[in-house]
C-alpha cells in the first residue's frame, strides 16, 4: 500500500466559519459538497452517511473527530481496498468569513493510486469550492 495526502486549494468562504462547521457536522448536508455528477445513492443517518462514487466504489463515512470551528475529520468505514480520512479545515474567526480547504489522506495500492490521484485531487478541489460558495 502507498500512503497519500491530497490537499485542496484554499477558498474564501461566503458564509461565516461557524455556520459552515455546523452545516457539515450534520450528515444530511454532506451531499451538498459532493459533485452531483459523480455521486449516487446518497443515504445518511445521524452518525454516518453512505454513497456510491461512480466508477470507484460505494463508501460509508462517519465523523472521527471535530474541533469546533477549526476542522471536522471523517473516516471511511468498512472499505477493504480504500481506507481514508477526509478533513474539512477552516481558517479564521468563527463568526466571520474565512477560508476552507479539504484534505484527503489514505492508503492505496500503488497502481491504483497512480490512476486515482488526479480524480481524487479534482474531488477535493470541487468539494472545497462548493463548501466555500455555500451561503448559510
Amino acid at each position: 500500500m502507498a500512503a497519500f495526502s491530497i490537499l485542496s486549494e484554499s477558498n474564501n468562504t461566503q458564509s461565516n466559519i461557524k455556520a459552515l462547521f455546523e452545516f457539515l457536522s450534520d450528515f444530511k448536508n454532506f451531499a451538498s459538497v459532493l459533485p452531483e455528477d459523480k455521486v449516487e445513492n446518497f443515504q445518511y443517518s445521524q452518525n454516518e452517511c453512505s454513497f456510491d462514487i461512480k466508477g470507484i466504489t460505494p463508501m460509508s463515512i462517519k465523523i472521527a473527530e471535530k474541533k469546533p470551528y477549526k476542522y471536522i475529520i471523517y473516516s471511511s468505514e468498512g472499505l477493504a481496498k480504500f481506507n481514508f480520512q477526509l478533513k474539512a479545515q477552516f481558517v479564521g474567526n468563527a463568526d466571520e468569513k474565512g477560508q476552507c480547504n479539504i484534505q484527503l489522506d489514505g492508503d492505496l495500492n500503488p497502481f491504483i493510486k497512480a490512476m486515482a490521484e488526479k480524480p481524487l485531487t479534482n474531488l477535493v478541489n470541487a468539494m472545497s469550492l462548493k463548501l466555500s460558495q455555500m451561503q448559510i
